[in-house]
């Protein structure tokens, strides 16, 4: 068998290949991103023996690696995507503390040949899809958050009376008064009756008068009414739109998401009382099938998929603090995190996990690591078993 091993990089990738004994067969070599580059390698590796004789390896490296992967699948290679720690190791015996490009295709190439680590998922339409969309959707949210601090920090400079006035800050009634009257120079120059139709047609009725009269007034006493800054309020206004569009890219993403096929994982998440639907397709799309985590340690390999397990880094008689190693997925550890949140605030069995930790003195994330830790080997249990989760006869009992 030769094992090929193919550094990636943006534009160009480089690659190298050795035989069972580790003897290089094939220099390293560049091969461009695009159609020429890959009819390079792909002669390259017939010359090796094709399909049957060739296994490739490279590292999951942004998603640049992606499109070779599919191009070498689509031809029947098996192709092994690596966790770039794994091949840093071997690429770090050089005493000479050298690191190229072409270095490092030897270096993966000898991490395939001697194995013992996990490779990713294989490409799977359905898996990839859903994958593609819930990473989108957490990047939509991200930024719908960032658009609202914005927000918040404009109004605190021409109309801060308006966070407390209105209440919910990015309701409808809100966003349409902002957007109208993005300052308190302006929305105490409004009109009542102008006010008024705003407040009634965005709330659909349940706003009126009241509303408009608190709005109108806590702007004439405004400690920024004499503030004439159009730069802010253009600002403002814009960021209130830029949050409604994003709330309906969010709300077409998630319809999205929902409309795919539910993984089993998903299915089994979602019985657990506030976990949602959204966070078990999410975990359920990055985990993939669960059966590559086999074993009587499922939940700790699940973990360190996740990069949720504990590390601890200790010499001699000198110990560190225990830390969440956070080497493993973000978008899973992530998706577990937002689950831990909901998941404990409905459901007294996880919720007794975390009063437990708060009670001991430790912070908020750290019993959210001890949720999580549970809703990982509840997972397993239930994927192992066939069952949908059923809460213990004693979560009917109050917390206290």
């Amino acid at each position: 068998m030769i094992y090929v091993g193919v550094d990636i990089g943006k534009s160009r990738h480089a690659a190298a290949a050795v035989d069972e004994a580790g003897g290089c067969v094939m220099q390293p070599r560049f091969f461009t991103q695009d159609a020429g580059g890959f009819a390079s390698l792909l002669g390259a590796l017939a010359e090796l023996g094709g399909a049957s004789a060739v296994v490739v390896g490279m590292e999951a490296t942004g998603h640049y690696w992606k499109a070779l992967r599919h191009a070498l699948g689509e031809r029947g290679y098996r192709v092994d995507v690596i966790n770039p720690l794994v091949t840093a190791g071997e690429a770090s015996f050089d005493v000479r503390g050298r690191k190229t490009d072409k270095i490092d295709a030897l270096a993966i190439a000898n991490v395939v040949r001697k194995g013992g680590y996990s490779p990713a998922p294989e490409e799977h339409a359905s898996a990839d899809a859903l994958k593609a969309l819930t990473r989108h959707r957490k990047s939509l949210v991200a930024r719908r958050s960032d658009a609202k601090r914005r927000l918040t920090a404009t109004l605190d400079v021409v109309f801060p009376e308006a966070i407390k006035t209105l209440g919910d800050l990015y309701g409808a009634s809100s966003q349409a008064a902002v957007k109208a009257f993005p300052s308190a120079r302006l929305a105490a120059a409004s009109k009542i009756r102008t006010l008024t139709s705003l407040f009634a047609k965005a709330s659909g009725g349940q706003l009126g008068r009241d509303a408009a009269e608190a709005f109108r007034t806590a702007a004439l006493h405004s400690v920024s009414l004499t503030i004439h800054n159009e730069g802010e309020e253009f600002v403002a206004a814009q960021t209130v739109d830029e949050i409604c569009a994003l709330d309906a890219q969010i709300g077409e993403a998630e319809r999205r998401i929902l409309a795919e096929p539910q993984p089993p994982v998903a299915r089994i998440l979602g019985s657990i009382k506030g976990a949602g639907k959204i966070q078990p397709m999410a975990v359920a799309a990055e985990l993939g099938d669960l059966v590559r985590f086999a074993g009587a340690d499922m939940p700790k390999k699940v973990l360190a998929y996740a990069g949720c397990e504990s590390r601890v880094r200790e010499s001699g008689t000198w110990k560190g603090r225990a830390k969440m190693s956070k080497r493993g997925s973000p978008s899973l550890r992530y998706a577990l995190y937002l689950m831990a949140c909901t998941v404990r605030l409905h459901s007294p069995y996880f919720n007794e996990i975390y009063k437990r930790h708060v009670a001991k003195g430790k912070h908020h994330n750290v019993a959210l690591s001890h949720v999580i830790r549970k809703i990982v080997e509840v997972m397993c249990g239930m994927h192992k078993t066939g069952t949908l989760f059923t809460p213990p006869q004693t979560e009917a009992k109050p917390c206290s």
